[in-house]
């Protein structure tokens, strides 16, 4: 099968996106230059805008629903061009396209929900993905049994995250794929990655990956693809997870994302303080409403006068930019593509879409802010694809054979 319409170039500029955002705050500790940080982020635009023009579509979410999307994608407009009104210089452009949570996560929905994605793309993905999956998880085990540090997490994550294209879709679908290596690498992948989050304390990440072995598990249990038998085996290994969770639990907590806590008091210790700062600072009617447009900023302590431009909670930080004109249509259009995709698809794949979408929002609690990254342009390719009844309607046997076509 024969790569088209730009894909191979599509998941290359995720690799670079990968490598962008960990540039933004690593350019000046290692001394790299900025120029590459500016380049990944114009040539992956570049690339998304030329799928736009090349690959046209129209979202299709039934109903009397289209209407909220153009809603979005006006007000959408409307906030960014009050942005470019703000246009200071060179500076400026340093931001636009350096600055990972500035204008173009809030331009990248207006060209991936019309844009549309075909079956040839995800088999190439598959494909693509699974190899740059090996490298991380290389680094991942060599990080796990020689290096790795509470204090140098973000770095340590970043190296391993240079080669992750979405891999959690691959770890929902790779039942999909005949060769059974495929789905046993991604598992151990994210299993590692349980291992990891627990010793970096980090408790959104870990829930991340726990709902994404959750829905994995709930994918298996009710695809075609499956025999009786092999469910029987799932069941037995769930049993067996049980006892040996029963048996070394202890073991996992004592990591420190136990010792620092999942229950109210240590969220208020890690970030009570700067929501309570953010409804302190956030609350005259035009603020809710309008929000305070993508330059706008929040106080990040009541006690001092320090301002931020995002906040640790996605749906904060929609709210701080474009108010609840953006929030409810964002979160609407979030709502409708889970449900077409988990209740009006014929197959496994876009099922997998919905789920993440649906792990999304959850995440957005924790942090899940709109970021110029593979991450989010994933989460919007996969709003773009349920709300598209002609791949809701690929059946499952269409997508075995093109997927397995290039796993030979």
């Amino acid at each position: 099968m024969v790569l088209k319409k730009g894909y191979i170039t599509l998941l290359v500029a995720f690799f670079l996106l990968n490598i962008m955002g960990w540039l933004e705050s690593a350019d000046a500790k290692y001394g790299i230059p900025s120029i590459f940080k500016y380049v990944f982020s114009i040539f992956g635009l570049a690339v998304l805008l030329f799928l736009r023009i090349k690959n046209k579509s129209k979202p299709q979410p039934g109903g009397f629903f289209y209407p909220v999307i153009l809603i979005f994608v006006l007000w959408s407009i409307l906030l960014m061009i009050l942005s470019l009104l703000g246009f200071d210089g060179f500076f400026y452009f340093q931001r636009l396209f350096g600055q990972s949570y500035f204008f173009i996560p809030y331009l990248l929905p207006i060209l991936l929900l019309f844009t549309k994605f075909d079956l040839d793309f995800y088999s190439s993905y598959f494909y693509y993905s699974f190899y740059l999956l090996i490298l991380a998880l290389i680094i991942q085990i060599y990080i796990v049994l020689f290096a790795i540090s509470t204090t140098n997490w973000v770095d340590q994550t970043s190296f391993i995250n240079f080669f992750d294209i979405g891999t959690g879709f691959l770890l929902l679908t790779s039942h999909i794929v005949k060769k059974k290596y495929v789905s046993y690498t991604v598992l151990l992948y994210y299993c590692i990655w349980i291992l990891m989050w627990s010793v970096y304390g980090r408790r959104g990440m870990l829930i991340q990956t726990l709902l994404l072995l959750i829905s994995m598990i709930i994918l298996r249990l009710r695809t075609s693809f499956i025999k009786r038998s092999e469910r029987m085996k799932m069941y037995y290994s769930g049993l067996v997870l049980l006892l040996l969770v029963l048996m070394f639990g202890y073991l996992f907590t004592s990591t420190y994302v136990f010792q620092r806590g999942f229950n109210k008091d240590a969220f208020e210790m890690s970030r009570g303080t700067v929501i309570e700062s953010f409804f302190f600072d956030f609350k005259s009617t035009s603020d809710w409403i309008l929000g305070r447009g993508l330059d706008g900023t929040v106080l990040r302590s009541s006690f001092t006068d320090e301002r931020f431009s995002s906040i640790e909670n996605g749906f904060l930080t929609i709210l701080l930019k474009g108010g609840l004109l953006y929030l409810i249509p964002f979160v609407l259009i979030f709502l409708r593509a889970i449900y077409l995709g988990l209740f009006k698809s014929r197959n496994d794949l876009v099922k997998a879409m919905a789920f993440i979408l649906f792990i999304e929002l959850i995440n957005m609690n924790a942090f899940g802010v709109p970021d110029y990254s593979s991450r989010y342009i994933f989460i919007w390719i996969f709003v773009s694809c349920c709300f598209v009844p002609e791949i809701r309607n690929w059946n499952n046997e269409e997508v075995y054979e093109t997927i397995n076509s290039r796993f030979k």
